[in-house]
């Protein structure tokens, strides 16, 4: 402990004996922390603020030697080498680098022997009535280097396993350890707020829904219930499952073509007339999607569109063409394209903001496999790869033309019996 700080923990000898307060640090980080406090002995009566005290990870301190006076105290803390910093919503003086003691600290007018301090958000913390010992845990931190998911974190997750940072609407919670924003080692589930592990497995990609090398699932008495072997988000072989007395269920798989879109009629204006020359169609995939396909066709010519949609028999086909061993690709390769006479790019997209960025004619990005520049007729297969959000952006690239379009989608979707 420097000498300064030691300095200023002394001169608060005088402060009455209330609440002892010990802070703990839960996190795999150390933090530097600083305290504000009721002074009502001195020459200056009123809100004070010290700083800095550091606690190690995984560790513990008492913060004021002689306790806290008055029903409450601020805190506000930085943590080492992460993007995370403790704050609330009151306002008090600190000095932003070196140990400091500030009185007066809540007023516009602060009191301080160091230079150069700065109001910060502390949080509050109230104290319970007639307390003689408060124990502070700090909340863990989950740790960002410059916008970067690192080190160990724990992520509560709703029903559908989405995100949420109200524990209150968590079915689950998730262990994962990330590595430069990316998920490293196993990933562990566990159900909440009971804590038993639900799944376990490695999952690839900042959005986490890629699954890849074996993964398990267990019920909530711990019984292993299924484990599948995925590639890269695939699924590679069979499903094994186990019923409630541990015995292994034999499952067979069918595969059946599934309508998603009705044929979609539009038309878009060339870039410099007024009008619509993008739009986009939500595709919303049906659960266990294992492949879809969009069928296509433009023309400048609202009638050839319209008879070549008449023709659209994609389900019929797919339908005859699938079986339990889903679909081959050289079935693909027999399925037949409408006619068509003029172009339009069609991007496939996996994520709302990039949807819109792209209807707002700014900067967006594009899934590869299923998107085509100028197409004029097409039938495109796509692999699932369990997106949360999947949409089709279609634009005229004409300078001078506008173009009439019809489109429909397709999914293979597999079921288990």
């Amino acid at each position: 402990m420097n000498k300064l700080l030691l300095a200023l923990l002394v001169s608060l000898s005088f402060l009455p004996c209330m609440a002892q307060l010990k802070v703990v640090n839960p996190s795999d980080y150390p933090i530097s922390l600083a305290v504000g406090y009721y002074a009502d002995k001195g020459l200056i009566k009123g809100w004070s603020t010290l700083g800095w005290v550091n606690i190690a990870a995984h560790d513990s301190t008492n913060l004021l030697p002689r306790g806290v006076a008055g029903d409450s105290f601020y805190y506000y803390g930085r943590v080492s080498g992460c993007d995370q910093v403790y704050e609330g919503q009151y306002g008090l003086f600190i000095h932003p680098t070196d140990a400091f003691q500030v009185s007066n600290a809540a007023s516009e007018a602060p009191i301080s022997l160091t230079k150069g301090v700065a109001k910060v958000p502390f949080v509050k913390v109230d104290l319970p009535a007639n307390s003689r010992n408060y124990r502070l845990v700090l909340p863990k931190v989950n740790c960002t280097q410059t916008g970067k998911r690192q080190g160990n974190w724990t992520i509560y997750l709703d029903r559908d396993k989405e995100e949420t940072s109200t524990p209150e609407d968590a079915s689950y919670i998730r262990n994962v350890k990330y590595q430069n924003g990316e998920p490293t080692g196993i990933v562990r589930d566990y159900y909440y707020p009971s804590k038993k592990l639900q799944w376990d497995g490695k999952l690839l990609g900042n959005n986490l829904e890629i699954k890849h090398g074996t993964c398990f699932t267990y019920d909530e008495n711990g019984k292993k219930r299924e484990e599948a072997t995925y590639q890269n988000g695939q699924l590679v072989g069979e499903i094994r499952r186990w019923n409630e007395m541990g015995k292994e269920v034999v499952v067979r798989k069918s595969y059946k073509a599934v309508k998603v879109l009705d044929p979609q009629k539009g038309y878009l204006v060339s870039y410099y007339n007024p009008g619509k020359s993008r739009t986009v169609i939500p595709v919303k995939l049906p659960a266990n999607t294992v492949a879809w396909y969009y069928e296509f066709t433009a023309s400048r010519n609202q009638a050839e569109v319209a008879a070549s949609q008449a023709k659209f028999q994609l389900l019929s086909q797919l339908t005859t063409l699938v079986d339990e061993t889903g679909i081959t690709k050289l079935a693909v390769a027999s399925l037949s394209t409408p006619p068509g006479g003029s172009i339009c790019n069609v991007y496939l997209m996996k994520e709302v903001k990039q949807a819109d960025s792209f209807e707002a004619k700014k900067e967006f990005y594009y899934d590869r496999e299923g998107s085509r520049t100028s197409l004029s007729s097409a039938v495109v297969p796509i692999k699932s790869n369990e997106a949360k959000y999947v949409s089709l952006g279609l634009q005229n690239p004409d300078n001078l033309y506008g173009v009439h379009y019809a489109l429909e989608v397709i999914a293979i979707v597999e079921e288990s019996k």
